[in-house]
């Protein structure tokens, strides 16, 4: 008797979790980071809008602060916690992210670095092609410290594998190398390189699973425009019927915390995530989870 109970709790605690990593507007969600581009510049690059028959354009998206690493910080924590700089800054274990939302409903996650020499890694670089600034999770004792959490902090070797295993988490961070995604290049490079490794995923049935792609860049490269206005591209089967189309939706990178949020039912951080002017949901998944947007016509200065 005791052992039947024990196979029922978890049988339970597996349908349990198969159910939480079942969304109400996608399964999996794949955040790619770009950066330091206007959107001007970004909007006008042919390699993008060879892009826009693929995707959903979001033309209403900005970045939070400048320089780069704030905006990491802000797009996992729900706050840049008055960081101006790319230097190293370690956050105690009483600094919670989206990862403990994640986590708490049992859903998977995982960062994904290219060019990181090692799972866990925590040095700074400035002569290689990975550089920490680009990669928040290191940043946060509750990740770092945890063995568990931190070997989700892995090499973008890592994706291919995990795709073919089946094993694609419900959410990941993807950060481009340096040179991949414009910080040292140019627009039309980090637009090559995201052509070049979108395209094969958009048909890749293992990765194509309600799966909802957001691409967008750190920051605008013009600290004197006040909006930090950047492009935001939806790709993926969790967007289909509406490719080629836009959506203005006032959104920020607080955003991609709350749209997690409203698609899980994750609950919310207390911070920036619930600040209404700043973390509304994209468009279509605000649809689906019945999120109400508000109209943002005076929005802060972010810079």
């Amino acid at each position: 008797m005791l052992f039947k109970k024990f196979v029922s709790l978890a049988i339970l605690a597996a349908t349990a979790t198969a159910q939480a990593a079942k969304g109400k507007a996608f399964d999996h969600v794949f955040i790619v980071f770009l950066e330091n581009t206007d959107y001007s510049l970004a909007a006008s690059d042919a390699g993008f809008r060879a892009l826009l028959s693929k995707s959903v354009l979001l033309n209403n998206y900005h970045g939070l602060h400048h320089p780069s690493q704030p905006n990491y910080l802000a797009s996992i924590a729900g706050d840049y916690f008055s960081i101006s700089d790319d230097s190293t800054h370690q956050f105690d274990s009483s600094y919670k992210t989206v990862v403990d939302l994640l986590d708490a409903q049992h859903l998977t996650w995982k960062t994904y670095q290219e060019n990181i020499p090692s799972v866990c890694y925590s040095g700074s670089s400035s002569k290689s092609l990975y550089y920490r600034k680009h990669n928040p999770f290191v940043s946060f004792d509750s990740i770092y410290k945890n063995a568990t959490r931190c070997n989700n902090v892995v090499p973008a070797t890592q994706l291919a594998t995990d795709i073919n295993n089946g094993a694609l988490p419900n959410y990941a961070l993807y950060t481009p190398n340096i040179k991949n995604d414009g910080h040292d290049t140019t627009v039309a490079y980090a637009s090559n390189w995201l052509t070049g490794f979108i395209t094969p995923l958009l048909t890749n049935t293992k990765f194509m699973n309600n799966t909802l792609v957001i691409v967008t860049f750190d920051e605008a490269d013009d600290y004197s425009d006040k909006t930090n206005h950047v492009l935001g591209l939806l790709f993926g089967d969790a967007i289909k019927g509406l490719e080629n189309t836009v959506d203005s939706t006032y959104l920020t990178h607080y955003s991609l915390i709350s749209t997690v949020e409203s698609n899980w039912g994750l609950g919310n951080l207390g911070r920036n995530d619930v600040n209404k002017q700043l973390s509304n949901v994209i468009g279509f998944v605000a649809a689906k989870t019945g999120y109400q947007n508000v109209n943002v016509t005076n929005p802060p200065p972010l810079n």
